[in-house]
């Protein structure tokens, strides 16, 4: 699993988010990207690449997502 949480610019509370999910095939071997962009600053915020596809992987990735908005909150 990889994922990279990107630094939010701006202070601003992350209201609209995009989520996406992507399968990508290299080398015969299957990854799932998952991505969330701030849609007014058209901004990726958060990626994750995973192995498998799952609840728990996305729910994983969801609380990343969650754990960057309560700290958009704090500092705003």
């Amino acid at each position: 699993m990889f994922e990279e949480r990107l630094p939010v610019v701006s202070e601003k509370i992350l209201d609209s988010i995009a989520l996406d999910e992507r399968v990508v095939k290299s080398n015969k071997k299957v990854y799932y990207v998952y991505s969330a962009v701030d849609v007014e600053r058209n901004e990726l915020i958060l990626r994750g690449v995973y192995t498998n596809r799952n609840y728990l992987v996305t729910r994983s990735f969801r609380e990343g997502l969650r754990v960057l908005r309560e700290q958009a909150k704090i500092h705003h």
